[in-house]
């Protein structure tokens, strides 16, 4: 049998939004993934760390900006990108489900490497999302558009003012 070996995942953020400043703390993380049959299981738990830091850089910071005039790149180093750090990210809780071995393949192993990444940007975004909406704010948090930066987010915060 030929195919993809799609892994599979569920992820959840849990965010803190300070309101003075909008600034967006993901405080706690947490997934369960089917990565079919783990060969190492420490390898596979730093694919999902760093996939999931990866994720959450996308969803709250990375953002590239061109000058409108020249088309030239403004953010072309880190002084101008903003990657995450080791204090933008909690300690992850990653649980891996062994039960669905792929059948595409001898070893029955599916691909786990991009699975952090494809899980955390909408886990954060919809965490800011119903923060906001819990809040009473339900209307700015469909006006989300990443980086989630602070400065975005506080906006919105003083738009219900």
């Amino acid at each position: 049998v030929a195919g993809p070996t799609s892994p599979n995942g569920c992820h959840v953020s849990e965010v803190e939004i300070d309101p003075q400043t909008g600034a967006v703390a993901v405080v706690a993380y947490s997934s369960v993934n089917d990565v079919g049959r783990v060969v190492n299981p420490m390898i596979v738990r730093g694919q999902l760390d760093g996939g999931a830091v990866q994720g959450i850089g996308q969803a709250l910071h990375e953002q590239v900006v061109y000058d409108r005039e020249t088309g030239q790149l403004v953010t072309g180093s880190l002084m101008d990108y903003c990657a995450p750090r080791a204090d933008d990210v909690p300690s992850f809780r990653h649980e891996l489900d062994l039960s669905s071995p792929c059948l595409n393949n001898p070893l029955g192993v599916k691909g786990g490497g991009e699975i952090g990444t494809i899980g955390a940007v909408p886990s954060v975004v919809n965490a800011v999302a119903d923060a906001l909406a819990h809040s009473g704010r339900a209307d700015q948090a469909r006006s989300l558009q990443m980086p989630l930066t602070a400065s975005k987010v506080w906006q919105l915060l003083q738009a219900t003012s």
